[in-house]
This record gives C-alpha cells, sequence and structure tokens, in this order.
C-alpha cells in the first residue's frame, strides 16, 4: 500500500512537470497563448460555454463538443486557463496509470516506472502546446489497450476466447467521445475491436460477440447521448453534426499535403508508436514465419491509425492517439531481448525530447508580435467597445488578450475555414448579415479578397487602415 501510494505521488509529480513544462497553452510559466490557433479556440468556446452562449450557434468550430465540454469545466473550476491546465494535469496523471498498467504486466514496478519515463518523451515532442482533443481522450486509450492485453494474454496461454463485454463498453466510450471530438481518434481501439471481432466470429462464439456488441453500443451511447440531448435542447443539434461529422469529412478530404512537408524526422518521431509496433510485428514474424493473433491485433491498431497519418495532414499531434502503442512496442522489444534496437530508441527519444525542451525555452520567451500590432493598432482606433466585435482571419488569440467575445459564431480563420469546405460561405455570409458585428478587424495581404468582401463594400466603411500591418477596421453603415 505505501509503495503504491508513492508510485502515485510520482505520477502526480511527472505530470505536473510534463504539462507545465510543454503546455504552452495554458501553463502558468508562459506568458502567452503561443503560436497555435488550435488551444485558444477551445479556450475560446468552452469559456464563454460556460458563460451560457452555445457552441456551434454562437462560437463554432469544427471539433466536436468533447473538447470544448472540458475547457468549460477548466474555465467552471477558476476563471481562467489555471482551471484547463489543473484539468490537464489530471488527465496526464490517469493516462501514465493506464500506460503503467501495460508495463506492469511483464515488468517490476520500478522498471515499469522507468519504461513510464521513457514513453513520455516520445509524447513529449508531439504534445504540440497541449490542451489538444487527443489529450483527453488518452487514459480512455491507455487502458482499452490495457484490456486488450488482458484479453490476448489469456486467449494465447489459457485459449480462453471470449471476451469480457465490460472491456468493450470502455471501447465504446472511446469511439463516443472521438465522435465527439475527432473521430479518427479511435483508429487504435478499432483496428484491435476489429481482430476481436473477426477472433470471435471465427471461433463460434456468436454469443459472446453479440454481449460485447450490445455493451460497446451501451458505452458509445453513454458517452455521446448527453451531448445529443443537450443541443437538442439548445436547438443547435444540426448545427453540432454538421461542424463535428458533416464539415469534418469534407475538411479531412481537402486537407490533404506532403507528409515529409515538415521533414522526414518530424514524420518518424510523430507516429513513431505505430512505426514502432509494426516494425515488432515484422521482427515476430520472422521469428515464428506465422500471424498470431496478437501480431494481428498490433498490426491492425498499428496500421488504421498510420495509414490515416499517411494520408492527412500530417498533423504531429495526431501521433498522441498511438501513444499506448509506443508503451506496447517498448514492452515488446524488452522481451524480445534486442537490447541495441531498445538502446536506440531510447537514444532517439532522449534526442527529441531534448529539442522539445530547447523549444520549450523559446516559447518561454516567445512575445507574439502578430497579437502586439493587433493591440496597438486597436489601441489607435475609435472603438467604444467591444461588444459587437468581430476578427476576419485573425489569430484567435486576440480574444483571450483582449477579453473579447466574438459576436458572431465564425470567430477565427473564417477563409481557411471555408477553403476546406466551400458549402461553409453561405453560413459565414449569414452570420455576418445576422449578427450585425459593429466593428470588424480584418487581415488583408494586398493580393487577397476575404469571402464576405461583398458585405465590406456594401454595408461597412474603413475607418482605420495600416497598409504595413495588413490590417484594416470595418465600422458598419448599414442596419437591417
Amino acid at each position: 500500500m505505501k509503495e503504491k501510494f508513492y508510485i502515485g505521488i510520482t505520477f502526480i509529480i511527472l505530470s505536473s512537470t510534463f504539462v507545465t513544462l510543454f503546455s504552452y497553452t495554458t501553463s502558468p510559466i508562459y506568458s502567452e497563448w503561443g503560436d497555435t490557433p488550435d488551444s485558444p479556440i477551445f479556450q475560446i468556446i468552452g469559456k464563454y460555454w460556460k458563460e451560457g452562449w452555445i457552441p456551434y450557434k454562437d462560437l463554432w468550430d469544427l471539433k466536436g463538443p468533447y473538447i470544448f465540454f472540458m475547457d468549460a469545466i477548466g474555465y467552471w473550476l477558476t476563471g481562467t486557463r489555471i482551471g484547463v491546465y489543473l484539468l490537464q494535469i489530471t488527465f496526464m496523471v490517469l493516462t501514465l496509470m493506464s500506460i503503467y498498467k501495460i508495463f506492469a504486466e511483464d515488468f517490476s514496478r520500478r522498471n515499469s516506472m522507468l519504461m513510464v519515463i521513457i514513453s513520455l518523451m516520445s509524447l513529449s515532442y508531439i504534445y504540440e502546446g497541449g490542451n489538444l482533443t487527443e489529450e483527453y481522450l488518452l487514459p480512455f486509450l491507455g487502458l482499452s489497450f490495457f484490456f486488450v492485453l488482458k484479453w490476448v494474454k489469456r486467449f494465447t496461454k489459457e485459449k480462453v476466447v471470449e471476451h469480457p463485454p465490460l472491456f468493450a463498453t470502455l471501447y465504446g466510450v472511446v469511439l463516443g467521445l472521438s465522435l465527439m471530438s475527432r473521430l479518427t481518434n479511435a483508429l487504435p481501439i478499432c483496428g484491435a475491436v476489429a481482430v476481436i471481432a473477426a477472433v470471435l466470429l471465427v471461433n463460434g462464439r456468436y454469443k459472446n460477440l453479440f454481449y460485447n456488441t450490445v455493451s460497446m453500443m451501451a458505452g458509445f451511447v453513454c458517452s455521446t447521448l448527453p451531448f445529443f440531448i443537450y443541443f437538442h435542447h439548445q436547438s443547435a443539434l444540426y448545427e453540432m453534426w454538421n461542424a463535428t461529422f458533416l464539415y469534418a469529412l469534407k475538411y479531412a478530404g481537402n486537407s490533404t499535403k506532403d507528409i515529409l512537408s515538415t521533414g522526414l524526422h518530424y514524420f518518424i518521431l510523430s507516429y513513431l508508436g505505430s512505426i514502432l509496433l509494426i516494425t515488432v510485428v515484422f521482427m515476430l514474424y520472422l521469428r515464428q514465419r506465422s500471424m498470431t493473433v496478437r501480431m494481428w491485433l498490433y498490426f491492425m491498431s498499428a496500421a488504421l491509425p498510420f495509414v490515416w497519418f499517411c494520408q492527412g495532414n500530417g498533423f504531429g499531434h495526431y501521433g498522441m492517439t498511438v501513444f499506448p502503442l509506443t508503451a506496447i512496442a517498448l514492452s515488446e522489444i524488452c522481451k524480445m531481448k534486442f537490447r541495441k534496437v531498445f538502446v536506440a530508441v531510447v537514444f532517439i527519444l532522449a534526442a527529441a525530447a531534448t529539442s522539445k525542451i530547447r523549444y520549450m525555452w523559446i516559447m518561454y520567451n516567445y512575445h507574439n508580435t502578430e497579437i502586439t500590432c493587433y493591440k496597438e493598432f486597436l489601441r489607435q482606433s475609435p472603438i467604444a467597445d467591444y461588444s459587437s466585435f468581430v476578427a476576419y482571419n485573425c489569430s484567435p488569440n486576440i480574444y483571450l488578450a483582449l477579453d473579447i467575445r466574438p459576436v458572431t459564431p465564425f470567430f477565427a480563420l473564417q477563409d481557411f475555414a471555408i477553403e476546406r469546405n466551400p458549402l461553409l460561405l453561405d453560413d459565414v455570409m449569414k452570420a455576418f448579415t445576422t449578427r450585425q458585428p459593429q466593428w470588424i478587424l480584418l487581415s488583408k495581404k494586398d493580393d487577397e479578397q476575404p469571402q464576405i468582401h461583398r458585405i465590406l463594400d456594401t454595408d461597412y466603411c474603413v475607418v482605420k487602415q495600416d497598409e504595413k500591418a495588413h490590417l484594416i477596421l470595418y465600422k458598419r453603415i448599414k442596419q437591417l
């Protein structure tokens, strides 16, 4: 009991240190929100959801409501981003506990803790500012793969085919929360579930497969139904579903790019969990000359997200969802006694973590000149108040820096979103026409034309312009 207490304290210290150091969008040691738009957007929606404004209906983004709900809880706790920071630490503690359980199946407590620390180095490189959708899925993913390993261990050693339906309930929760954040977050566990279902079918365990299907559906419903009920009650169910699923599909289809455009090292380190586990499967196959159920589980869990990584945006933080696979791969490498391979992987992870710590020093001294430019431009402008204000094509950090609630649902990166789904243009035009913001700050380069240029030309006049800063302030002159 005493040793478990010390392990728990160690998890809290590790998690607190990790989030404090690497979550530069929420950590109190960083004075600003950094240079990434995702976390600020989530914080803005969560902050004002807590105050009664409705996501999608009043403040729009393409992510599911789960991430906004987490940020709303954070701002409800403290009224500032510190609440989100504390919530991140809690989830990181739970994540490390689940990863520790995976290692503890094969190693001593001391070695398991050491393996957790080694695994954490891989997560540091792809954390990308913190407060992202994957972060709040990791405890569920980690525990799910612990359950998967428990089942395959019994199947291999005791020939017990039946899969506990209670485990499937958690898989359903992962799938549901992924739908309520970003559906592709569930790809690793979907790969494992597909193999488990195939094994049950091949062995004629139809009743057990039925029970697992029902349990998985129950977990899915429990994790999604509250959101559907809430948004239906707020008459925003269509807006939520359209942004979370329909728009996201179109966005994914229009967002492909060269996966190596950010560098081969970035690609490898971002998706190391999948790459390592696929390599482990290959090494096991060379030894055994056949594919076992365990190997198929590993392969499908790693291959599904990896294929998505290769054809998607290539964002590093997508790789956070395969963090449990990194733990499994390291465990297998140790069990196969590939010491040189293990040492090489640890060296690579240490180098990556060192590189990221160096980057954190840069972020510690980082000063967002773009936001400074916005603030100085607005300070010299004749705005009486910001109760009817929105920034167009500007960094969302402006709302957090000035404590402004945007008056229209589409409040940041508007043309970026429209470019990835042109059907969104009608909704944006309608929002700017019906909400009638009195002031619009436009970030515009000389050769660009904003998608709402017709509204700006007919309903607004230019109050102030700074060609060097590429900023234009508009005031509404025409009322409906």
